[in-house]
């Protein structure tokens, strides 16, 4: 059986002294007496003893720690999680994936906690983390600009989405406004739409709200009806949206040209519930996501989308963290990732229809 590697406070037992000591002797601090440098240096020989980037931080009350909180999806009392479902969970595991990685090339560990609907208790994980982390990073719909100005004051927060005019940490998002722009200037000039759709997301996300805000101005730019009745909310969940659409289908009313969706989960709500009504997508309506999740490219028709890298979201996240806590990045700072628009089938378009068209 593997012996257990000896830690800090084994260190600082043998030595006599306490671990902040040791962290100091670790860091090479001129702060430490010469006699019980030696005392603690003989102790980490004598024990095997590797230092961690947790005892390194230690003296200078560092723990070169981040943390990133993302909420918790579907209330099982509501809603039952499906495969689909897990799309959501993919979205955040990219942005994940990225911090982590780019925590560890910065020499930074990363910590992830999931908060719940409830907004209390929800937020006891947080709580609960924030004594061992340097600074948080809030991923959209944790909680709201004024909830995490208040966090603000106990450690750095990076925003993922946000208001991008925050004043009390740095807020990473992706570029909504090109990316829903080029999408109705797309079904519009090279498909002719003339009345559009939009699900959005949930109804206070700062992202769902600047792509609906995009898609109103693009619409009234090019001279597109984006009726009330047509604006739905999906709350960006598969299984919602099929709900909303379900919903509007039962008024009666004629279906738009086109429906854009504020991301690729509702979409696919969306295609589902039109199949199961036997409305053909694209012959009878077309339809367009937000994010390029894999599921974009698995449906029948391909989706239409708009891609994020969440990935880079997450390694920005964590660039502008390390940068609040080095003193390099400025509180306000705001990072706005590129978008780009991916033609698929579900917009009507064949492999050779052209990517990009601008209103003139």
């Amino acid at each position: 059986m593997t012996k257990p590697e000896s830690t800090i406070y084994e260190v600082a037992d043998l030595a006599g002294v306490s671990i902040a000591t040791v962290s100091r002797v670790i860091n090479s601090s001129a702060k430490v007496r010469p006699e019980t440098k030696a005392r603690v240096e003989a102790a980490m020989k004598q024990l095997k003893f590797v230092p961690s980037m947790a005892a390194r931080g230690l003296s200078g009350g560092k723990s070169r720690a981040i943390g990133l909180a993302y909420p918790l999806y579907e209330s099982a009392t509501s809603f039952q999680t499906s495969c689909e479902e897990d799309s959501n969970v993919l979205y955040f595991d990219t942005i994940i994936r990225g911090a982590s990685a780019q925590a560890n090339a910065l020499g930074y560990s990363l910590f992830t906690c999931t908060t719940g609907q409830i907004h209390s208790r929800g937020l006891l994980p947080i709580q609960q983390l924030s004594s061992t982390i340097d600074g948080l990073i809030l991923a959209d719909r944790v909680m709201n600009d004024a909830e995490a100005a208040r966090w603000g004051k106990k450690l750095p927060i990076v925003l993922l989405s946000g208001s991008s005019n925050v004043k009390f940490g740095a807020t990473v998002r992706a570029d909504n406004e090109s990316g829903m722009t080029e999408i109705v200037e797309h079904l519009v000039n090279v498909h002719g739409v003339k009345h559009l759709g939009f699900m959005c997301g949930h109804e206070t996300s700062p992202d769902s709200i600047d792509r609906l805000n995009a898609v109103k101005l693009a619409a009234n730019t090019l001279g597109v009806q984006l009726r009330a009745s047509n604006i739905l909310v999906g709350d960006y969940s598969m299984l919602r949206a099929e709900v909303a659409m379900e919903e509007r289908l039962a008024t009666g009313e004629v279906l738009p040209d086109a429906f854009v969706c504020a991301n690729d989960q509702m979409a696919v709500g969306v295609l589902h519930t039109l199949r199961e009504n036997n409305i053909g997508v694209p012959k009878d309506i077309l339809v367009t996501g937000f994010d390029d999740y894999p599921i974009a490219r698995m449906t029948s028709p391909a989706l239409t989308t708009v891609r994020q890298s969440g990935f880079g979201l997450g390694v920005a996240a964590v660039n502008s963290m390390v940068g609040l806590l080095n003193g390099t990045t400025a509180k306000g700072t705001l990072t706005t990732l590129p978008t780009e628009l991916v033609i698929r089938q579900s917009c009507g378009c064949t492999p050779k229809c052209p990517k990009k068209s601008h209103s003139k």
